[in-house]
C-alpha cells in the first residue's frame, strides 16, 4: 500500500538547502490555506452568511457576532495561522526528502499497524494539545499568549486556529511530540499517513466543529467521552485565567482526569435554551432576524 505523504516527500527531493525548505513550507502553507481556510469559508457560510431559524435554535449563544469581530478571527486564523501551523510538519517533510529521515517511511504496511498508528497519534496529540492548552490558562507568562484566543468569546470558524504564532508553533509540534512517544514504547515511528490525517482529523475537522458555534441535535452537548461544540463555547466564554474549563479538543478524558469540566450556569446550552422558551420562532422573528449583522 502506497504512503501518500512519502511520495510527496520524493517528489520534494529536488529541494535543496534552505531554499529546498522554504518551497516546502510555503507549498504546505498554501495546502493549508486552501484545506482549513477554504474549509472555515464554507462552514462560515452555512452557518453565519445564510442563518435560519433551525440553525439559530441549536447555536449555544443566541447572538450573532458583528463585522469586526469575525474579521479579527479572520486575519489572526485564516490569513496569519497556516504558515505557524505547518512549520515543524513542512521540517519534517523536508528531512525525509533529503533523506535524514527517511527511515521514518519504513514501517509495516499492514492495516493494523495503520490503525495502532491512527490509536496512538489522536491519544498523544490530543493529550498533547491539551496539555499545552491547559498551561496557557495556568501560567500568567503563557496566558499573556493566549489571551488572544479568548477575545474570540462567541466563535466562529475562523476561530479554530486563531492564535498568536506561539501558540501555532507549539501546535505544529506535533510530527516532534508523537515520534518521540512512539519510539519511547515501541522503539519504531508510527505509520506516516496516520500521523498526518489523524492529526488533520481532530485540527481541521473536530476543531472546526468545536468552533461552529453550533450543536449537533444528535450529539448530546454533555457527551461523556467528546468535548462538544457548547463545552468549546463554554470554554471561550467563561475559562479564563486560573480557570482551565474544557481545554481538550478531542476527548474529555485529560479534562475529567485534571477535574476543568465546567458544570456551571453562566452560559447554558441551546437545547436548554430551547426548554426555558427562549428560541421560539416569534423571538427568531423579531429580535434575531431584524438585528442580524449587514
Amino acid at each position: 500500500m502506497p504512503q501518500l505523504i512519502c511520495s510527496v516527500a520524493e517528489h520534494a527531493a529536488s529541494f535543496e538547502g534552505f531554499k529546498g525548505f522554504l518551497l516546502i513550507w510555503m507549498s504546505y502553507a498554501a495546502f493549508a490555506y486552501v484545506v482549513l481556510t477554504g474549509a472555515s469559508i464554507a462552514t462560515f457560510i452555512y452557518y453565519y452568511v445564510y442563518p435560519t431559524y433551525d440553525k439559530w435554535r441549536f447555536k449555544s449563544n443566541p447572538k450573532y457576532p458583528s463585522p469586526t469581530y469575525v474579521l479579527g478571527e479572520v486575519v489572526l486564523g485564516g490569513l496569519l495561522a497556516p504558515p505557524w501551523v505547518t512549520l515543524m510538519s513542512s521540517m519534517h517533510l523536508f528531512l525525509i526528502s533529503n533523506g535524514t529521515l527517511r527511515h521514518h517511511c519504513d514501517t509495516p504496511q499492514s492495516i493494523g499497524y495503520k490503525l495502532f498508528s491512527a490509536a496512538i497519534v489522536l491519544l498523544v496529540q490530543d493529550l498533547y494539545e491539551w496539555g499545552w492548552h491547559y498551561l496557557g490558562h495556568r501560567f500568567d507568562s503563557l496566558w499573556v499568549l493566549h489571551r488572544h484566543h479568548h477575545r474570540f468569546y462567541n466563535p466562529t470558524p475562523f476561530g479554530t486556529i486563531a492564535d498568536y504564532p506561539l501558540d501555532n508553533f507549539m501546535r505544529s509540534l506535533y510530527p516532534v511530540v508523537v515520534y518521540a512517544v512512539s519510539y519511547s514504547l515501541i522503539g519504531m515511528p508510527l505509520d506516516i499517513d496516520m500521523l498526518y490525517f489523524a492529526t488533520a482529523f481532530v485540527t481541521i475537522i473536530w476543531g472546526m466543529y468545536l468552533h461552529t458555534g453550533h450543536e449537533l441535535s444528535f450529539l448530546p452537548y454533555d457527551h461523556p467521552v467528546f468535548n462538544t461544540s457548547f463545552q468549546h463555547y463554554a470554554h471561550h466564554a467563561v475559562s479564563v485565567k486560573n480557570k482551565p474549563y474544557h481545554t481538550g479538543n478531542f476527548v474529555k478524558w485529560w479534562d475529567m482526569f485534571a477535574g476543568s469540566l465546567y458544570t456551571g450556569t453562566q452560559v447554558i446550552p441551546a437545547l436548554e435554551d430551547q426548554k426555558l422558551g427562549n428560541r421560539s420562532l416569534e423571538k427568531w422573528e423579531k429580535e434575531v432576524q431584524p438585528n442580524l449583522p449587514d
